[in-house]
């Protein structure tokens, strides 16, 4: 997975790259194992780090760029075209000649692949995004002096820019200096990504017409309808599954608080490449409030269950720090399968709701009881057709296969 910026400024003047780095910044939370930055003025220059301090954002200065965060290289540099995008593409090398040789041919996209991209050839710049709106960009603006494109409108906010609209599905966007044009390359079945409702956005954005944060809390409310907990306290893995909670809480007037405090930087477990990062990440990024949780019935939410590893840790930390007792709630269906379009899933054999029951992951884990969001409930709390979104990575079954 991968969060792209892009910033044009319509007078070259400007210097664009502090933008794209705190852009950058903003949208990390979607990988962080490489940052790429591409900055053209005067000449065109290209940086590569595998973390965003690493940058020296004053040896970069351009009008116009585009930037990569990713968990895998999702990037193309042809001179001075820059390709970056979030999913996969069947052929980049091909993809980025279609770019260069458009016109009125952007119908050639189509059946690339299921992605969004961002590309530039150092004098305008390109937004992209394929028919079934699997990734998410958006279009917006600061005043009418910068262009801007992103994955999440958080890219566009926290640099002080004002968020215009989505990208809609099968639509590319052209921004020069003489304005912002769009073409419709055309249409298709839309599966929109469920996993961008339940993890992979900032509880601060929105996507495809849904707050982020009232899909969660309503997750939330879902999860207290169908396994209500005699409990004492709610607490929520920070910072994706805190709205669950607060969900949870409302719905069960059982108290919600604040059960862990975290340690450096943001690190998304799930993601990461190896089981050891990921059971590092989540010692090292959540303490327990002691507390919250001592001699408590402790019912603690998270966002995904992948091998089991991290969770284990977090209910020995929890027992350690003194709970009576820890009931698990899983604020979506069982990750049973891989993603063919770009999500970090690990292999199929070390997904553990994949390979053992509910009674011997409770088991595993440590835990008194465990249970995961029905299909049903996450229909209901997202608010789509079913038919409009991919839920590949929870049933193996997938709406499109890349060749």
């Amino acid at each position: 997975m991968a969060g792209i910026t892009g910033v044009i400024a319509f007078d070259k003047v400007w210097n664009v790259s502090k933008f794209i780095y705190y852009s950058l910044l903003a949208l990390r939370h979607r990988g962080q194992d490489q940052f790429a930055f591409f900055i053209c003025g005067d000449e065109c220059k290209v940086k590569v780090v595998e973390e965003l301090r690493d940058l020296k954002v004053e040896e970069l200065n351009g009008w116009i760029g585009v930037g990569f965060t990713g968990t895998e290289n999702r990037t193309i540099r042809e001179g001075n075209h820059f390709l970056a995008y979030d999913g996969e593409v069947k052929d980049e090398v091909r993809l980025i000649r279609k770019l260069k040789e458009i016109d009125d041919k952007a119908k050639a996209f189509e059946g690339e692949g299921v992605f969004s991209a961002i590309y530039t050839n150092s004098r305008e710049i390109f937004a992209y995004r394929d028919p079934s709106g699997n990734k998410p960009l958006f279009l917006g603006g600061f005043g009418f002096d910068l262009g801007i494109v992103s994955s999440e409108p958080s890219g566009i906010e926290v640099i002080g820019g004002e968020v215009g609209r989505e990208v809609e599905s099968g639509e590319l966007i052209r921004i020069n200096q003489y304005g912002v044009f769009k073409q419709k390359t055309g249409d298709g079945d839309r599966f929109l990504c469920s996993l961008e409702f339940i993890y992979l956005q900032r509880i601060d954005s929105h996507f495809s017409g849904k707050q982020i944060y009232d899909v969660r809390e309503r997750i939330g409310r879902q999860l207290a309808i169908e396994r209500k907990i005699e409990g004492d306290v709610v607490i929520g893995v920070p910072e994706t599954a805190i709205p669950f909670a607060i969900g949870y809480s409302k719905e069960t007037k059982i108290p919600y608080s604040l059960g862990f405090t975290r340690t450096g930087d943001s690190k998304r477990t799930m993601i990461m490449n190896d089981a050891f990062e990921r059971l590092i990440g989540v010692q090292l990024k959540l303490n327990p409030i002691k507390s919250v949780v001592w001699d408590k019935r402790v019912i603690v939410i998270d966002d995904s269950m992948v091998t089991g590893n991290t969770l284990k840790n977090t209910v020995f930390l929890l027992r350690k720090n003194g709970a009576k007792e820890v009931h698990v709630l899983i604020a979506s269906p069982k990750l049973t399968s891989l993603c063919p379009y770009g999500v970090r899933v690990p292999p199929k054999e070390e997904l553990i709701a994949a390979n053992l029951s509910d009674e011997e992951i409770a088991i595993t884990i440590g835990a008194d009881s465990i249970y995961w969001l029905s299909f049903e409930g996450m229909y209901k709390a997202i608010g789509l057709n079913p038919e409009n979104l991919c839920i590949g990575c929870f049933t193996g079954k997938y709406k499109k296969v890349i060749k």
